[in-house]
């Protein structure tokens, strides 16, 4: 009579919680079989969305590094004051309050070139990056790339495909 006492004074502390916060909980009986946690107490799934975006190093050739020649379309990555800039460097969302909601990475870097007398030169990089998994449902979001500052964004652009230039 003790155990079911226990057992039922742990349900109502849970379902007393379930009002402010998800709770994971599950009580056993002393032979081991497993009471479930009721569907009521567990939380919907969240929808989530990918938000995804280019930021373009606006500079010569000094601040960005391409794996080729420099040739239209190759590699490329941040140099000198824009060395953090590169491949599986961090993006982070964050909520209105400063709480990082899902993190992400840039990707990729592509070169941009002019043709100058007879050969491309390198005029800067896009590099592209993605983060996963972003709450949906929030009035803003605040997009941090590297150490570079925050951009505060409203939900319907957060949603669209953003674009960012550094440097020029």
């Amino acid at each position: 009579m003790t155990n079911t006492r226990l057992i039922a004074g742990v349900s109502a502390s849970v379902l007393a919680l379930a009002s402010t916060a998800t709770v994971t909980y599950v009580a056993t009986r002393p032979s081991g079989m497993s009471l479930g946690v009721p569907s009521s107490l567990i939380a919907p799934p969240t929808k989530t969305f990918m938000l995804t975006g280019i930021l373009t190093i606006e500079s010569d050739s000094s601040d960005v590094r391409t794996n080729d020649t420099g040739a239209a379309d190759s590699d490329c990555q941040g140099t000198g004051g824009y060395s953090d800039l590169t491949p599986g460097t961090a993006v982070k969302v964050s909520d209105g309050a400063g709480h990082v909601i899902a993190t992400g990475s840039i990707t990729s870097g592509t070169a941009q070139t002019s043709y100058v007398y007879d050969h491309n030169v390198v005029t800067g990089c896009q590099l592209g990056f993605t983060v996963n998994d972003v709450p949906d449902g929030l009035p803003s979001y605040v997009l941090t790339i590297s150490h570079r500052g925050d951009q505060y964004l409203t939900a319907d652009r957060a949603h669209a495909p953003i674009s960012l230039t550094i440097g020029g």
